[in-house]
């Protein structure tokens, strides 16, 4: 649950063509257990607001992971998993690794269904997760860092500074800055144009991409 959002500095014309809808931070939202108490988890952003597990589109947490264990399974959802902070885990299903979860910042896709055990190499982990319900929309993470402003790819929803700093800026006056677990939700709408990412010197930036169902079905008649 979130326990703090704000609305993105902006008023007047400006808050009605800004593509911000609100920025957020991750030491302000309530940590909530998970059902097998191995880690606790904090809710970004979910789409529709408030929905529950059985019904959201998208969905975008930050997970402790304090102990080896199982992942719970989500039957139509694809994941993607992206670790924070740690030394990391490696992933198991049916008996065998299927992957090793040790560098940070690099996103690992799989399937909600996949039953999946997790063993740590050490200290315990922070990770970002997405969960995108499959019948309704397609979605990726994105690692973005130091280098020129950047207009950010089309259908971007979420910002999330991984680590340093970065600033978001477009034509109409915006300036947002966001510091490392501080977020900015975007909206889905695409009526204002996305803003320009700026990323300090050192920084990553996860970027949380959407295409709705209904948007591949145009993308494919053109």
């Amino acid at each position: 649950m979130v326990a703090e959002v704000h609305p993105a500095a902006v008023s007047g014309t400006l808050a009605q063509v800004s593509a911000i809808e609100y920025v957020g931070e991750l030491g302000r939202i309530d940590a909530v257990p998970w059902k097998n108490e191995g880690g606790q988890t904090r809710e970004l952003c979910v789409e529709p607001p408030g929905a529950d597990f059985a019904h959201f589109v998208w969905r975008a947490s930050v997970a402790d992971v304090g102990m080896d264990g199982e992942f719970s399974t989500f039957a139509g959802i694809d994941r993607t998993i992206v670790l924070l902070e740690g030394d990391g885990f490696s992933m198991h299903s049916q008996g065998r690794q299927v992957h090793d979860l040790a560098h940070c910042f690099v996103p690992y896709p799989f399937p909600g269904e996949q039953a999946i055990t997790v063993r740590l190499h050490g200290a315990p982990t922070l990770d970002f997760n997405l969960m995108v319900r499959r019948e309704c929309a397609e979605g990726r993470v994105l690692v973005l860092g130091e280098g020129k402003p950047r207009c950010l790819p089309r259908h971007s929803v979420l910002l999330y500074v991984a680590q340093g700093a970065a600033c978001l800026s477009d034509r109409h006056g915006l300036r947002q800055s966001l510091r490392r677990g501080e977020f900015a939700r975007l909206r889905e709408d695409h009526a204002a144009d996305l803003p320009n990412l700026l990323c300090a010197p050192g920084s990553v930036v996860l970027v949380v991409c959407i295409l709705r169902t209904r948007e591949r079905g145009h993308a494919s008649q053109r």
